[in-house]
């Protein structure tokens, strides 16, 4: 399912299928997501859980989810979506998946498609 926001959506394909999808607005743009992903590596390095294995903890979080997306049929709750999000981000972020990529990674879409002028 599509999540939809006021200015559009970021959906985030994996192995070829779409597994989450998070509304793009004024309060949560594009950058906000971004923003999240670096948050989330710089405090696992604060804590000091994430020194030379960055993403590891990351990475089985992020399987974690995905199993449990297998299991009931591709049902994720919000709070699932964002967590999705926010993990894939932070993958991106430390480049363990490319966000162009032909079996993973983002795909930002805007609620209008911009005018063209002649």
């Amino acid at each position: 399912m599509i999540n939809k926001g006021k200015d559009g959506s970021l959906s985030f394909f994996f192995e070829n299928k779409l597994i989450a999808s998070v509304p793009i607005n004024n309060q949560h743009p594009y950058e906000y997501w971004e923003r999240v992903g670096n948050d989330i590596i710089l405090d696992g390095m604060r804590d000091s859980k994430m020194k030379l294995q960055g993403s590891r903890g990351i990475k089985t979080a992020f399987w974690k989810c995905i199993h449990k997306m297998k299991e009931y049929d591709n049902q994720l709750s919000y709070r699932d979506n964002i967590f999705v999000a926010q993990a894939m981000m932070a993958l991106i972020k430390l480049k363990q998946i490319d966000p162009d990529g032909d079996h993973e990674g983002l795909l930002l879409m805007p609620s209008k498609r911009p005018v063209v002028r002649r």
